[in-house]
């Protein structure tokens, strides 16, 4: 911004500076067009050219020839009026700065910095501005260096009572590191020198006090750090910690209208019902008219099964707010827990209706059937899903989970791959095996439980499922030494040897399929284990020890 006279910036152009450093800016006072302010430019210009014909010693008149051409974008000319000005009057701060402010738009950081630091010699102010002047050259030269060695060298000049001028370099210095991605500067920036935004903002009369802006914006920013690190404690189970983040935010910025509702979320996630009624209750007092105030009111009231007075406070939301598509989902799964599906269908049926429905809506949709035991009604839905976020591993997942419900095990298999695929969930491998199993897709069942064990070797209910798809599949070789690692890993059980007796049987080795059925005896005595015992002796034609064994499980079935 270029001066017109040596009073500088106006706090509305300096926070304007703050913003874009080098921008070309006017201050409305001026001595000289005063009496006819409908003059053009042009027009103004030809009444100082032929002013400074009769006085070319008129400093003052050559640095507002050289604003109106800056004004204009003629740079170059603006410079040759600035240096005129310059030569007048050597001890003129205003006009170094302004022919700072033109080498800079030159290109000429040199130069700009030289007359800068003019500038700070001759000001009478002192040249407060020095630093960020300065600095924002260097940034234009690409030498961030040099430019944080500046703001630094500034803010320090400053000290603890920063005022508008000290803020700005804050500020700019944000700026710099931001963009530098120094996160760990940033926060330890807004950390130090919030509490004197804080205290600019409780000294200033209103937001045109000079430095508010800027004040304004540092504590914006901590604000905002704040509530993002309270965002990831939370999803980390930090919730003490978050909520400690959120109150500090509230404290410093009252104003903002999202932040109770966070703390309502966290507190009732951590337990603390009753602070979160009273959180939800300030929040009614002082953001009546915003959404996310009965959101949170109707969460507490679902909290402590007050689902009439929920479903008013969601419904209130989504009078102010209808665009929430989430509300209608929330308020039709409450009246569905109360019976009411008529009224539900209002809110879920007719939501998912309209074309332009969220994909997520309609998942939410298809999640509440679900809810409810319906999914042969969620398909449609979670397939439109599907369709519309394929990357939405959450929609394939319970896509899968209606299919397999409905014993559809064959239209599971492919859900599941694609959810896996999105989240490598042992788990998920476990369940897309045991649907290719079911629906006799072996070699795929086999693949996905061989790569589930992989992944966690001690995973036993893949390891059974896995040697019962081998015999299945009729490779009882391979069974025999599944259900032996089997056994290794979750010890002697009756299931493992039985399996493992029948493995033999198919395989003709009889001596090991009686060894196994005698193990399995041991731990249970069953009608099948004594019938198959008998069906060996008669496979190796010792038909007497076959009939005993027969009779033996005849009677026990008699006894059962």
């Amino acid at each position: 911004m270029f001066s017109r006279n040596a009073n500088h910036c106006s706090p509305r152009w300096n926070a304007l500076l703050l913003v874009l450093p080098m921008v070309l800016a006017l201050l409305v006072a001026g001595p000289v067009w005063a009496e006819n302010k409908e003059q053009t430019t042009e027009e103004k210009i030809a009444e100082l050219t032929t002013k400074l014909e009769a006085d070319p010693t008129d400093g003052r008149s050559w640095n507002d020839l050289g604003v109106l051409y800056a004004l204009d974008g003629h740079f170059d000319q603006a410079r040759d009026s600035f240096i005129r000005a310059v030569q007048t009057a050597p001890q003129e701060g205003d006009f170094h700065r302004n022919l700072g402010l033109a080498f800079s738009r030159l290109d000429n950081f040199q130069m700009a910095v030289a007359e800068f630091e003019a500038y700070r010699r001759f000001d009478a102010l002192g040249g407060q501005d020095y630093w960020r002047l300065i600095g924002g050259a260097q940034v234009q030269a690409g030498r961030p260096d040099d430019a944080r060695k500046t703001f630094n060298e500034g803010i320090k000049n400053f000290g603890s009572e920063m005022g508008p001028e000290g803020l700005r370099l804050v500020l700019a210095l944000n700026q710099l590191e931001t963009k530098a991605g120094n996160e760990e500067v940033v926060r330890q920036l807004l950390k130090d020198y919030t509490p004197a935004a804080l205290a600019l903002i409780k000294r200033a009369g209103d937001e045109t006090e000079d430095g508010y802006m800027e004040a304004q914006s540092i504590v914006h920013n901590q604000v905002g750090q704040l509530v993002e690190d309270g965002k990831v404690m939370e999803q980390s189970g930090l919730l003490t910690e978050a909520a400690e983040n959120y109150n500090e935010a509230y404290n410093m910025a009252p104003e903002r209208d999202d932040l109770l509702p966070r703390l309502v979320d966290v507190y009732l996630k951590d337990g603390e019902s009753m602070k979160a009624r009273v959180v939800a209750r300030l929040a009614r007092d002082y953001h009546p008219e915003k959404a996310g105030t009965w959101i949170a009111t109707a969460k507490v009231h679902e909290k402590h099964d007050r689902l009439d007075d929920a479903i008013v406070a969601y419904q209130k939301a989504y009078e102010i707010d209808p665009e929430i598509d989430d509300l209608r989902v929330a308020i039709g799964n409450l009246l569905m827990r109360q019976g009411r599906d008529k009224e539900a269908s209002k809110y879920l049926k007719e939501g998912v209706r309209v074309g332009d429905t969220k994909p997520e809506v309609v998942y939410n949709y298809a999640v509440s059937l679900m809810r409810d035991k319906k999914f042969h009604a969620a398909i449609p839905s979670l397939r439109a899903v599907t369709r519309e976020l394929p990357e939405m591993y959450q929609g394939w997942l319970a896509l899968a989970q209606c299919y397999q419900q409905t014993k559809q095990y064959a239209k599971a298999v492919a859900p599941f791959e694609k959810a896996y695929e999105l989240n490598p969930d042992p788990k998920l491998l476990f369940h897309l095996g045991r649907c290719a199993q079911k629906s006799k897709q072996y070699d795929k069942s086999i693949a996905a439980y061989e790569e589930a064990l992989l992944d966690d070797p001690g995973y036993v209910k893949a390891r059974y499922n896995l040697s019962l798809t081998y015999m299945d599949a009729k490779k009882y070789e391979e069974a025999v030494d599944s259900f032996k690692k089997l056994i290794e890993l979750a010890g002697d059980s009756y299931r493992a040897y039985y399996s493992l007796g029948l493995s033999y049987y198919y395989l003709g080795l009889h001596d090991e399929a009686l060894e196994a059925y005698d193990m399995a005896l041991e731990q249970k005595e069953t009608v099948n284990v004594l019938n198959n015992i008998g069906l060996v002796y008669d496979a190796t034609g010792d038909k007497k020890t076959a009939q005993r064994y027969y009779k033996d499980a005849k009677s026990l079935k008699g006894k059962m």
